[in-house]
């Protein structure tokens, strides 16, 4: 008899076990379920970088961006970095129980070109701006320009040969972006189009001026602005090496008027009695900088 109810206790005790483990597992199988997983994706633009949100059973979202400056609650954020280099990009997701998932992913974001061009005759601060124009043939005196228009100046980097020297120039500017309306030069028929001419010697204070194109059919009529020449600042030649010479110089950008989609130069360098040293660039069109 005790037999028997001992049997019977221990398959009650064993079902009570089973029910308990099946309640168990049906719980855990539940809250699984709608346990928040955090995870994304981006895609970057140079410095704008679009993230993609993969997470699951997420109600709200923090992202920190890892630059110490923003963080966000839009679940797909779209940012732009003022920093370059690997960046830790962060994301917390929570669901509607205050339970949290979070993950980390290493981004890299271009490195930020900080330019600041001083008229100083130290040309370091032209390092990472792209050559304009290039001389092909290696003959003239003009063999690379640069061209700089952030900020308020126009501002030109120019290097060449010891024949370079600066004495007088034309310089030719087309401000508009169109190459059929201004002067319409024979030197550069593919693209010219000048609106503005700067003839004088490129040095600071010197008596040279800027004029404005005034013939509508393109040809030569220019109206000069007197006394204009002083708001060319140049740092007169620089010998760099006993074969290259180099200078540089700025426009402000209130002498040459409203700028459109481009400016383009060109420019005749000639000896102080007016002989032509050479023409720069060579090829039928502005050496142009797309603004």
């Amino acid at each position: 008899m005790k037999k028997i109810k001992l049997t019977q206790y221990i398959t009650s005790l064993i079902v009570v076990l089973l029910l308990t483990a099946c309640s168990s597992d049906g719980s855990s199988s539940e809250d699984s379920a709608t346990k928040p997983t955090a995870d994304f994706s981006f895609t970057n633009d140079g410095s704008t970088f679009t993230f993609t949100n993969l997470s699951t059973n997420g109600t709200k979202y923090r992202w920190d961006f890892g630059d110490l400056y923003y963080t966000s609650a839009e679940k797909d954020p779209i940012y732009t970095y003022k920093i370059g280099g690997e960046i830790r990009v962060s994301l917390t997701v929570t669901n509607d129980k205050g339970e949290e998932a979070f993950i980390t992913k290493i981004i890299t974001a271009p490195r930020i070109i900080i330019i600041d061009i001083k008229i100083d005759g130290k040309f370091t601060d032209w390092d990472d701006v792209a050559v304009t124009d290039e001389n092909t043939s290696g003959n003239g005196s003009i063999q690379k320009i640069k061209i700089w228009a952030g900020g308020p100046n126009v501002n030109v980097y120019l290097e060449g040969n010891k024949k370079m020297l600066m004495e007088l120039v034309d310089m030719y500017i087309n401000t508009d972006g169109n190459t059929q309306t201004g002067f319409l030069h024979s030197n550069w028929p593919q693209g010219s189009g000048a609106e503005f001419l700067f003839e004088g010697p490129v040095v600071t204070g010197g008596w040279g001026d800027f004029y404005k194109h005034t013939d509508p059919n393109g040809g030569w009529g220019w109206g000069q602005q007197v006394g204009s020449g002083v708001n060319l600042k140049s740092s007169g030649i620089v010998s760099l090496s006993s074969t290259t010479n180099a200078i540089e110089f700025s426009i402000p950008k209130s002498q040459l008027g409203t700028l459109g989609s481009s400016i383009g130069i060109a420019i005749t360098e000639m000896n102080a009695g007016w002989g032509l040293v050479a023409n720069f660039p060579e090829g039928p069109k502005f050496s142009t900088l797309q603004l």
